[in-house]
């Protein structure tokens, strides 16, 4: 029976050396095959990404790039691979890279570059891979194209400010059309405007009524725009502004050597101006009961006689008056013709004061604002806490008032937004000086005293409000040499700088 040769030790050593070598070289394969599987699979993933991909080794030369690259940029892979980033640059291939500062700053780095081939806006995002030690073994490059983008919002800007250019002529229009009608569309208004639009085309008298402020001169002007005679001739006589000896020569007309002074030619009166036209009879109810009697003859019969003469002229005029007082009440006093206040009201319209139509005073202040903008050209604006202080406010001066706080909140030296507090301040200033009236009323003291006072007051208060001579004298609309010497003179202090 014969026996396998027992080995030495020496030999035993060496086959299980060789044993563990083979289960190395096995277990090194396998882990080849499973690198080699990951980077396909790894590369497969990068070819499906739309974004480019670039790697960089520490040297900062690409050793890789995905198929999105190469799709951006127009750069085949042979042109990129292997090269430096330094001379990708130096070639022109695009305006800018991140690589080789991410391998400088060991962080990521992100920038917008465009390629040069195409002209494709792409944004970079570097990031870098470190070692055990915190060196920069490689940088990976994501590049996002971001030309549709770029494009897209370019033309999203230029039609925004086409937008806005547009926003603005039309506004412009609007306000253009809109300074000198009657702004508003709260339910009162717009019975107003009903009206305005029933009675327009026809040649009915029409008394409007309404507290002082209220826009009955507007009313009146919407009337004429839209009647058949906004052709012809509109006069305005303010009854209350022309002295009772001569309204009626104004009114009338005279002919020559009428009275002492008069032309020696015949002088046509202000009816007769008017003649097929239209003619705004402003605050009829000042109007002296002596000539009452004779507008109501020129309601009646539609002729006037000039003073000093005999012969009648015959008028086509459409007649319109106004007046802030209760005509009826006046009637009642015997300071009114009831016979006139019926000719005269044919066609009524009552405005309504702007604290029963609050809801129009943003509309009405912004077309203010757009006036004294242009008028003083400035590029004010209110915010929404000025709008609802000025919603708020009681507004006793009606429009007209709403009117002259946005032209003085316009000029007065502040920032471009207004504020509750730009529109409290010049509020408080009215109050102010309203009560500051009765006060001095009530002191019993001169005029000129009183004047003086008064004076000294609102110089003061203004110092206070705009701290120099020049902005008060821009807001009180005279010189600045007016104001020093002002002051000199009633004793304020003026601050010097």
């Amino acid at each position: 029976m014969s026996s396998e040769p027992k080995k030495s030790p020496k030999m035993q050593e060496l086959q299980n050396e060789n044993q563990k070598l083979k289960q190395e070289i096995l277990n090194l394969t396998d882990q080849m095959k499973h690198l080699e599987e990951e980077n396909t699979t790894a590369f497969i993933i990068g070819d499906a990404i739309v974004d480019g991909i670039c790697v960089v080794n520490a040297s900062g030369v690409v050793t890789s790039i995905n198929r999105g690259y190469t799709e951006i940029t127009e750069i085949t892979e042979e042109e990129i691979v292997g090269k430096t980033i330094p001379e990708m640059l130096e070639k022109n291939y695009f305006s800018h890279a991140v690589s080789m500062e991410v391998i400088e700053k060991k962080q990521k780095v992100s920038a917008m570059a465009t390629i040069t081939k195409n002209q494709r806006q792409v944004l970079l995002v570097g990031t870098p891979f470190l070692d055990d030690s915190g060196e920069v073994t490689k940088v990976i490059t994501v590049m996002r194209n971001l030309t549709e983008l770029v494009k897209l919002r370019e033309e999203l800007v230029a039609a925004e400010q086409k937008k806005n250019k547009y926003k603005a002529e039309l506004r412009n229009l609007k306000m253009d059309r809109q300074e000198n009608s009657f702004i508003g569309s709260t339910p009162a208004i717009l019975k107003v405007k009903e009206l305005v639009d029933h009675v327009a085309g026809t040649d009915a008298t029409v008394l409007i009524t309404g507290e002082t402020g209220t826009g009955k001169e507007i009313v009146a002007r919407e009337i004429l725009k839209k009647s058949t005679r906004n052709k012809g001739p509109y006069v305005k006589v303010n009854c209350s502004a022309i002295p009772e000896n001569l309204l009626e020569s104004e009114l009338f007309g005279y002919v020559k050597g009428a009275f002492t002074g008069a032309d020696t030619k015949d002088k046509k009166g202000l009816f007769e101006i008017a003649n097929d036209g239209t003619i705004l009879l402003d605050e009829i109810s000042e109007m002296p009961l002596l000539l009452q009697t004779k507008i109501l003859r020129v309601l009646q019969e539609r002729e006037i006689t000039r003073v000093g003469g005999t012969e009648s002229i015959r008028i086509n005029v459409r007649v319109i008056s106004s007046t802030n007082k209760n005509l009826e009440e006046m009637i009642r006093e015997k300071l009114f013709r009831s016979d006139l206040y019926y000719r005269l009201n044919v066609f009524p319209i009552k405005l309504p004061p702007l604290r029963e139509r609050e809801d129009d005073i943003p509309d009405l202040a912004a077309a203010f604002l757009l006036k004294y903008n242009r008028a003083y050209g400035r590029n004010k604006s209110f915010d929404r806490t000025a709008l609802a202080t000025l919603k708020s406010y009681g507004w006793p001066g009606n429009v007209r008032e709403l009117e002259n706080v946005v032209e003085r909140l316009v000029i007065i030296p502040t920032s471009e937004k207004l504020t509750s507090e730009s529109v409290e301040n010049i509020l408080m200033i009215d109050r102010t000086e309203t009560d500051g009236i009765g006060t001095l009323i009530s002191q019993n003291i001169s005029l000129k005293n009183a004047v003086a006072a008064y004076e000294k007051r609102i110089l003061q208060k203004a110092l206070e409000e705009y701290g120099n001579t020049y902005a008060v004298a821009e807001i009180l609309k005279t010189t600045q040499p007016t104001i020093v010497r002002k002051a000199h003179a009633l004793g304020i202090p003026l601050k010097r700088k």
